[in-house]
């Protein structure tokens, strides 16, 4: 029971969160979006998607980290959990490192040739893109540090952190409006502070707060093997998240080159308003992935595959809670968020997130497969489609056919993956497909319907624009008793029941 009351405290700890953060974020865009104009806006979200490139290689690291300390935490062995943290920070500190030379060599190559950016502003871009580098340098080096948090299941401080990571950049928003001096530029260089910031906070507390983190322990812990085994196991995480980076970032590019940064600047909302909200899906991943990884430690593996299988249908259901209203009224949400909306802005969101649901159906299974290890084949049957999307848009937008079909096919090979991480689970670690299937898909797909079924309702019955003020509470208040008793079985609300000291 203690186990599932942390779980639980530390997923409304990060649900909390993700709803403060989402507020925060979509108005913050409206003000940069207002601040900056649509083409500043555009060459900002487009070289930032360009560092994200790499990005994943700091993803693929963060869970590699987790997923080791995890499983050390679950054996219970103080001296490993040292080294591998050790190691990991001096793996993340190279990374960081070769990355950022390398894209400070190709800097003129991108910004003045590579990009559709106006020679009136590649001044400025090139600014914007050195703050971005100098970003992902200190990103990199502050991953590992809240890997331990994740590991240590400290997720309360992490959201407090996040929260005020909102808050600083809300800030900085309304501050940005009342310069008159280079705002695209401004805007990089306080980021830059902002990202700084939380990395000194991040490093002062786990030094004074984890004996993994001492710097003398880090000295004598360096071993050349851990490092191996941690590179190896990020090395193919990366494919994975590169995959991810690629599919993403790689479509603005295409966007770029066929219709110009107007298109990049609806892209670049729709990616802004979608990873604002996914901050729901993480809310849960953060909360149950350190179960996860310790029940394989202690090798039970029974009820790593049950978390794993609970935390598919916890994700959906949550998301479906808030994402579908959101889907229903979007138009008018970007409307009243943005005033003047980029076309096909409300479109691309609404895919994606379609997309991300769609995702997190069988997302648990990832999670369980990362707890195992056996991570080569997983990445490359799971994620290579992913990566394969590009080529197609590629010849969709060659042969003249619409955004739709593009999108079209992103969300079909989203569903694809989805469906094919049942068998595989089922023979590397033996999965009961059936319980799946009965448990989880069947409760999912039951609430999700009559999710649906409300929203479609309420939408059909405003007229007003600014109708999802009351539309979307009740959506969400009307929603959560059918999940209460659609997703969730007997066993589950009586536990919830005992962790808040609902039951005698």
């Amino acid at each position: 029971m203690e186990a599932n009351k942390r779980v639980f405290v530390n997923t409304i700890a990060q649900y909390t969160k993700a709803l403060i953060n989402t507020i925060l974020s979509l108005y913050t865009v409206r003000l940069i979006l207002s601040a900056l104009g649509q083409e500043d806006y555009g060459i900002f979200s487009l070289i930032a998607g360009v560092i994200a490139l790499l990005g994943f290689v700091q993803n693929a690291l963060v869970i590699t980290t987790q997923r080791y300390l995890s499983y050390q935490y679950g054996k219970d062995n103080t001296n490993e959990l040292q080294r591998i943290f050790s190691n990991s920070l001096v793996l993340h500190i190279a990374i960081a490192l070769f990355l950022s030379l390398i894209m400070m060599i190709f800097k003129d190559y991108l910004c003045s040739s590579f990009l559709n950016i106006a020679e009136s502003r590649r001044e400025a871009a090139e600014i914007v893109y050195m703050m971005s580098v100098g970003m992902m340098l200190v990103t990199f080096i502050t991953a590992p540090f809240k890997a331990l948090y994740i590991a240590r299941e400290n997720i309360v401080f992490i959201s407090f952190i996040e929260v005020l990571d909102g808050v600083l950049k809300f800030s900085l928003a309304l501050t940005l409006l009342g310069l008159d001096i280079d705002k695209l530029i401004t805007y990089s260089m306080m980021l830059t502070g902002i990202v700084i910031f939380e990395f000194i906070t991040y490093l002062s507390v786990a030094i004074c707060k984890f004996q993994e983190c001492k710097p003398t322990k880090i000295k004598q812990d360096f071993d050349v093997d851990i490092i191996k085994r941690l590179a190896g196991f990020a090395g193919w995480t990366t494919y994975g998240m590169a995959a991810i980076i690629l599919r993403t970032q790689g479509l603005a590019i295409l966007l770029n080159k066929f219709f110009g940064t107007k298109m990049n600047a609806a892209y670049g909302i729709a990616t802004q308003a979608y990873g604002a909200v996914s901050f729901v899906a993480t809310s849960v991943l953060n909360a149950m992935n350190p179960q996860i990884m310790k029940a394989e430690g202690g090798n039970d593996r029974n009820r790593m595959l049950l978390l794993a299988s609970k935390e598919s249908k916890f994700v959906v259901i949550m998301m479906g809670i808030l994402f579908i209203p959101l889907i229903f009224e979007m138009d008018n949400l970007l409307k009243a968020w943005l005033g003047n909306v980029p076309a096909y802005a409300s479109f691309f969101t609404q895919c994606l997130l379609v997309s991300y649901l769609i995702d997190q159906t069988t997302y648990g299974l990832h999670s369980a497969n990362q707890a195992i290890g056996n991570i080569k084949v997983y990445t490359l049957i799971m994620y290579t489609p992913k990566l394969l999307i590009l080529p197609v848009c590629l010849l969709i937008l060659i042969g003249g056919l619409g955004i739709e079909y593009v999108m079209g096919v992103y969300l079909m090979v989203e569903l694809l993956v989805a469906i094919t991480r049942l068998p595989y689970l089922k023979a590397t670690a033996g999965l009961d497909i059936r319980f799946f299937m009965k448990e989880i898909l069947l409760r999912q797909l039951v609430t999700i319907i009559l999710i649906i079924g409300i929203s479609s309702m309420f939408h059909q019955l405003s007229n007003s624009p600014l109708g999802f003020l009351y539309i979307i509470p009740a959506d969400v208040l009307m929603s959560l008793p059918i999940a209460w008793f659609t997703a969730l079985d007997s066993n589950e609300r009586l536990q919830i029941k005992h962790i808040l000291k609902l039951k005698k």
